[in-house]
């Protein structure tokens, strides 16, 4: 099916993606007992001569990416700091980093389709020596002495504004998917552009994602404040989306805690206008209140404002019982744009995505997963910026294992339910265009997007 022109600016009716497993550990279901060499009987003598040892050639890898997470205290269900704590996951370290299950991230990041800032990406040859360190039967090797330090967590470097539940909040009764809006106040008197955000969770074992969206009318703040005063405990129930028309600020699904925004861009928070906290729960874990809050780093003025616009199969009909079914949809686009970076989403049954760009005579790729995990969803920002122009078709093709149904699954924002989406964070024109310099004109928008505010304050992408 061929979509409409233009990007689809994301509002709320788009910003929304759904849910994770209540189990987030990829290791969880990995049985380790019957490969995991015995830690206390390697050696460096017990090892050929040629076979990777711990601390020359296995520390550094699991230091430079996988110990902030596999750490005492750390996220990840065990740790993998020392060689006693490493080497009994040996073979499962192996396996899935050949799987590409962990380090954790759902781009292909080997140039085949683009390469992304700060990806957690293991080379080949990273991948050979923890499969021959394993093989070996995990030697130890002769310590180095060598202090190695994984990379120290990222935080946000300064706040301007922090946006908080205004009070906890938790359900009567627990609820699988309960979508919920807070109307927040942030107080602007001068517009101002988002430039990073850190996002601070009061129950993370609740919260299965969350979705910042702007205000951009006196209009849109009441419809949002009679939602609210129309129901009973704070904010008021938003399933899939904010149910009023809304701006897609900032997005943070599961792992994720938030980052900086290519240099030089950012989104808009409008002066004297309200946000709305959409918080998604799964509240199997108990119904203790939640207060999440989203720190954010604004400056007064950017070079380029940014947009979050999305290509998505809304028609998905899966059948049961297969294990590979394709969905596709296509979009032609009506004039140019810069693509900074890429969030790919679907639900639980999703295993690989892929968005291209064409025009005759050449193709070039937007996104590729792989062995898509609900876990990771993020956006990704490229190394290098990629162009997109008019007449271009963008291409989606998601595809999905549907072996565990036995009844046809379709497009919603349930646990159960599918989805088949790029998001992508855009500034119109070419990449060396300021935010006052030449635009597109057209872009289409969906009920919640930015082109529902009046022209005083429509951003700059539509016209």
């Amino acid at each position: 099916m061929a979509g409409h022109l233009g990007w689809t600016c994301v509002g709320a009716c788009a910003g929304a993606p759904s849910d994770a497993p209540s189990d987030t550990s990829t290791y969880a279901s990995s049985d380790t007992s019957a490969h995991a060499p015995d830690a206390s009987a390697q050696s460096s003598s017990g090892a050929a001569l040629d076979a990777p040892t711990y601390y020359r050639d296995v520390a550094p890898l699991l230091a430079s990416r996988c110990t902030e997470c596999h750490r005492s205290g750390g996220i990840a269900p065990f740790a993998l700091g020392t060689y006693d704590e490493a080497a009994p996951f040996a073979a499962l370290v192996a396996r899935t980093a050949v799987e590409r299950t962990m380090p954790p991230f759902n781009l292909d990041n080997s140039g085949a389709c683009n390469t992304y800032v700060g990806a957690p990406w293991l080379a080949e040859s990273d991948i050979a020596t923890l499969t021959a360190w394993a093989q070996a039967g995990a030697p130890a090797g002769e310590p180095t002495g060598e202090t190695l330090e994984s990379p120290s967590v990222w935080r946000l470097d300064r706040v301007d504004l922090t946006l908080e539940m205004p009070t906890p909040y938790a359900p009567t009764e627990p609820i699988v998917d309960d979508y919920r809006c807070f109307i927040l106040e942030p107080g602007l008197a001068e517009d101002a552009f988002v430039t990073a955000f850190e996002v601070r969770l009061g129950r993370p074992d609740v919260v299965h994602h969350l979705t910042l969206y702007a205000l951009d009318t006196a209009k849109d703040e009441q419809e949002a404040a009679a939602l609210d005063a129309a129901q009973d405990g704070p904010g008021y129930t938003c399933f899939g989306d904010t149910l009023v028309p809304s701006r897609w600020l900032v997005g943070s699904g599961p792992s994720d805690k938030g980052g900086d925004l290519p240099a030089g861009t950012g989104l808009r928070i409008g002066a004297g206008r309200k946000a709305v906290l959409q918080m998604h729960y799964n509240w199997q874990n108990g119904a203790a209140p939640d207060r999440t809050a989203v720190d954010l780093k604004l400056e007064p003025m950017v070079e380029r404002e940014a947009f979050i616009g999305q290509i998505a199969d809304k028609e998905l009909e899966l059948p049961p019982g297969l294990p590979a079914v394709s969905e596709s949809e296509a979009l032609l686009m009506d004039g140019d744009y810069t693509l900074w970076g890429v969030w790919p989403h679907m639900h639980n049954l999703g295993e690989a995505l892929r968005v291209t760009a064409s025009r005759p005579g050449s193709e070039s790729c937007l996104a590729q997963v792989n062995r898509y995990q609900f876990h990771w969803q993020r956006f990704a920002f490229y190394d290098r910026p990629v162009r997109v122009f008019g007449g271009d078709t963008l291409r989606i093709t998601c595809t999905y294992d549907t072996t565990s149904r036995d009844t046809t699954t379709q497009w919603g924002f349930g646990t159960d339910d599918e989805m088949c989406i790029g998001f992508f964070y855009i500034t119109p024109g070419g990449e060396t265009d300021r935010a006052d310099g030449p635009l597109a004109a057209g872009v289409s928008r969906s009920p919640g997007a930015p082109g529902s505010a009046p022209s005083s304050q429509r951003p700059r992408f539509e016209r």
